[in-house]
């Protein structure tokens, strides 16, 4: 027991040595830029590479965009005289009629928008003197009759109503002041969500969207 407790300082000292003498080994990295380059020069893989066919020899056919040829000769400059005129009148027609057929049956139709409309049979029941009362009331009392309550009263459209009398100055002035005030009451969000929305409306219109 004694001698196992004298030698273990012994060999304690003896791996602390072994261990500095491995470290103090100089080893060699990767400390300039040449030796950087040859590591990361990385051959491509095989599924990169160009196919190399079995044959060296390869035949390439590149022909020209547009080779000249009779056959595309535009029908607008042929001479009057000339017999592909009458020839190639039927073909036109016929080709134009089976395009046009074609996309008729292939092209889908677009959907039916939600808007009223006066139908195949519109009715023009009013006359001068219900144009006359319409503009009377409108003026008289432009709250009480507003342009639907006189769409209902005479059994016409709204669009009617406003291309035969507008407003007065006065109702657009006090409606411009009532919406004013309503927009002083926003707040920053739904301002500008009221500002995006205008702008999405007119890029919508210019076909931006």
């Amino acid at each position: 027991m004694e001698a196992r407790t004298l030698t273990r300082p012994a060999a304690t000292l003896a791996s602390l040595l072994r261990q500095q003498a491995t470290t103090t080994v100089p080893r060699r990295g990767h400390k300039t830029f040449s030796r950087t380059k040859r590591a990361l020069n990385i051959p491509p893989h095989p599924d990169f590479l160009p196919s190399t066919p079995a044959a060296g020899d390869t035949i390439i056919y590149n022909p020209p965009s547009a080779a000249p040829s009779v056959y595309h000769t535009p029908f607008k400059f042929l001479p009057a005289s000339d017999p592909r005129r009458r020839a190639n009148l039927s073909a036109l027609f016929a080709s134009s009629s089976q395009a046009t057929s074609s996309s008729k049956s292939t092209t889908p139709l677009p959907p039916a928008l939600n808007v009223p409309s006066r139908g195949a049979n519109p009715r023009y029941h009013l006359s001068k003197d219900d144009v006359a009362e319409i503009r009377k009331l409108r003026a008289h009392d432009p709250d009480f009759w507003s342009v639907s309550a006189l769409a209902r009263k005479f059994d016409c459209s709204e669009t009617f109503i406003t291309i035969c009398t507008p407003a007065p100055r006065e109702h657009t002035q006090k409606l411009a002041q009532k919406l004013e005030a309503v927009k002083s009451r926003w707040g920053g969000i739904r301002t500008k969500a009221r500002e995006d929305r205008s702008r999405r409306k007119e890029m919508l219109f210019r076909g931006e969207l």
